[in-house]
């Protein structure tokens, strides 16, 4: 990879990680401090027989080329094999890079998910610890993965006709910004039901407003505190009346925001191609890019 040729040619970093070169100089600061972390907590991880920096260094000399490789993995999701001839190192070396490198790009935007909390003393004040999830709108998005090796039915989607993982998000209808990220599930799970083992379902406020698809009809029976609008469903045999047809219409116009973050974060191979690590894997590089999302997001 020529990394030199790169930096001369910096309207080429959106195409090659995902982000523009502004956003990728912004996100280094960030990247750097939790990386001296990571590196100190490895280097001092064992007994050591020689002190950090001694023996052979790395191919990936720079901080710039460590959040470099992590983005432009995520962003092409290629082999190890053709990350291999790519940076010109070992495929061992490239997973280990890769599992290395993704934890301390979680650590450095993790905090674009979190919400500010209010402390409740009593029971009946735990439902009001989230206040910026009184408005917001909710979707699901499957991933398709490999055949597991244990548990298919379980990971099968009827719906998409393959084994797939699912993740749920809410998002804010006003600035588009990702509030709260689900955890990875099988994807044979309903919608609704995600909705409801979610926390986040919970920590809504009172009265809080939630704009669904049909997927989640139901879902305010589940929660007497929240009130759901999804669209009209037209029953079997008759058709929906001009004002209904309406009310779906301008439901859909704001529901569509919600895609939005998905197209974006799509736009990164290793959620839109087929995953092939393990299950257990697939939740990071969600969440990572999620984060990544919030945080083009907050310097547009």
């Amino acid at each position: 990879m020529n990394f030199s040729y790169l930096l001369k040619h910096p309207e080429l970093f959106e195409v090659a990680i995902g982000i523009s070169h502004q956003r990728f100089e912004q996100l280094l600061k960030k990247f750097v401090i939790q990386l001296r972390k990571a590196e100190n907590d490895v280097a001092w991880s064992r007994k050591r027989l020689r002190q950090p920096g001694a023996g052979r260094k790395a191919t990936l000399k720079t901080d710039r080329q460590k959040l470099f490789f992590i983005l432009f993995y995520y962003k092409t999701y290629p082999t190890f094999r053709l990350a291999q001839l790519l940076f010109g190192f070992d495929k061992r070396n490239v997973q280990l890079w890769k599992i290395f490198l993704e934890k301390v790009l979680a650590s450095s935007v993790d905090y674009q998910l979190k919400l500010p909390l209010i402390k409740a003393r009593y029971l009946n004040q735990v439902i009001e610890i989230c206040p910026k999830l009184r408005d917001c709108l909710i979707d699901a998005s499957e991933r398709r993965i490999n055949r597991p090796k244990y548990n298919q039915e379980l990971y099968y989607s009827g719906k998409k006709k393959y084994h797939a993982v699912k993740n749920q998000i809410l998002v804010n209808p006003r600035s588009r910004k990702i509030l709260s990220v689900s955890a990875t599930v099988e994807g044979k799970r309903h919608d609704k039901q995600l909705a409801c083992d979610d926390y986040a379902l919970y920590a809504m406020p009172p009265n809080a407003t939630v704009i669904a698809d049909l997927g989640y009809q139901g879902l305010a029976e589940e929660n007497k505190r929240i009130k759901v609008i999804t669209p009209y469903k037209k029953a079997k045999g008759k058709q929906l009346t001009d004002l209904q047809k309406q009310n779906n219409k301008a439901i859909s116009s704001i529901r569509v925001r919600v895609e939005h973050p998905f197209a974006w974060m799509k736009h990164f191979n290793i959620l839109s191609h087929q995953f092939r690590g393990r299950v257990k894997q697939a939740d990071l590089p969600f969440r990572n890019i999620a984060c990544l999302y919030n945080f083009d997001l907050a310097y547009k």
